[in-house]
């Protein structure tokens, strides 16, 4: 007699296997499997956005890549430079306000400028911030590193847009000059109160290391009126000045983990060359996503257009060019050509951040 092997119903008094669940922040936790709604963790929910880039754009962009090659990508570089680096677009609030600029020869045009509205009371609107749009939308605001004098402003903008998070891409001193103003509480139980207490800022979570050099905060501001707004403090400590980080990928393992809701506050020191790189390749991200032809150069010149003198180097132009071509390397696109480029481009920035 045959026998058949049938499936049993598990008992209803049968203990349930414990299971792993990623929690809202990112954590782990041993949940059981009964009467549990398994959430995407705010990074799952960001990597998704980039789990649909256009492969055949991206082997079209490391096949042209790879054909220019490093020599001709800086030369390409310092012609869009000299292209695009007069300004001719009004630049009023910058003209007007020489004591809120922390460079001089870095200009914020009038077009884009994000113009402070509040407190209401207050009449000085201006920061030296612009609006940088991807695909119509104000996903970010790429700003200077704050200044002694511009801190109360910087929190104004903060607070006026309520940003839910802000990107720091220096330190507060390189090399032995001051870069950046420190903007937040020195005692991580302490906090700072501006504007003669219209706002009150605390930190919620202290820094911790979250990635190899990249540091997350949680800090709250608080209003007169007992009004709170969070948002998540992200400095990324390893990018020199004008120079580029040693580790291409690092810059998308920032950008998954920043929260999709906009605008997202960018700033380094001037607030164009290693912020306006980050903004180009969150942009080129789009592109791929959205199935559209990537070309650098287009990309450099629509933020330079929005956040003048955005990329300040061929270093961080060829920078640029390697995080994709890294991005092609993860998805197993290569070419007998990556090799050789990449050796290069490590010849190449060894000079540059000597």
């Amino acid at each position: 007699m045959t026998s058949v092997n049938k499936k049993r119903n598990p008992r209803k008094n049968q203990t349930p296997k414990d299971v792993t669940l990623e929690t809202e922040d990112g954590t782990q936790a041993d949940r059981p499997k009964k009467k549990v709604v398994k959430k995407r963790s705010a990074v799952v929910r960001r990597a998704a956005q980039y789990g649909d880039v256009n492969e055949a754009m991206l082997k079209d962009f490391v096949k042209t890549t790879l054909e220019t090659g490093v020599k001709q990508l800086s030369s390409e570089f310092m012609n869009l430079k000299i292209e695009t680096q007069p300004c001719h677009k009004p630049k009023t609030g910058h003209e007007t306000h020489p004591e809120k600029n922390r460079y001089k020869d870095v200009y914020c045009i009038d077009d884009t400028r994000v113009i402070l509205k509040w407190p209401e009371d207050n009449p000085n609107d201006y920061i030296h911030a612009n609006w940088v749009k991807i695909n119509g939308l104000n996903k970010f605001i790429c700003t200077q590193g704050p200044t002694e004098k511009t801190i109360d402003d910087f929190y104004r903008l903060v607070w006026q847009e309520k940003a839910p998070c802000v990107v720091m891409l220096c330190n507060i001193m390189e090399l032995g000059k001051k870069k950046c103003e420190q903007y937040w509480p020195e005692a991580v139980d302490g906090s700072m109160v501006l504007m003669d207490g219209k706002l009150t800022v605390k930190i919620t979570e202290p820094a911790r290391e979250v990635e190899q050099n990249i540091l997350l905060m949680k800090i709250s501001l608080t209003d007169d009126k007992g009004t709170v707004h969070n948002f998540e403090h992200w400095q990324w400590k390893a990018w020199p000045d004008r120079g580029v980080p040693e580790i291409p990928m690092a810059v998308f393992r920032l950008l998954i983990r920043l929260k999709t809701a906009s605008p997202i506050i960018v700033h380094c020191s001037a607030g164009i060359g290693r912020t306006g790189s980050i903004v180009g390749l969150e942009i080129a991200l789009v592109k791929f996503c959205a199935g559209e032809k990537v070309v650098l150069k287009d990309i450099v010149k629509e933020i330079r257009n929005q956040r003048h003198g955005s990329v300040q180097t061929d270093a961080q132009y060829l920078f640029m060019h390697r995080v994709l071509l890294a991005l092609a390397e993860n998805r197993k696109i290569t070419s007998p050509e990556m090799s050789a480029f990449v050796t290069e481009y490590d010849k190449v920035i060894a000079t540059k951040n000597g």
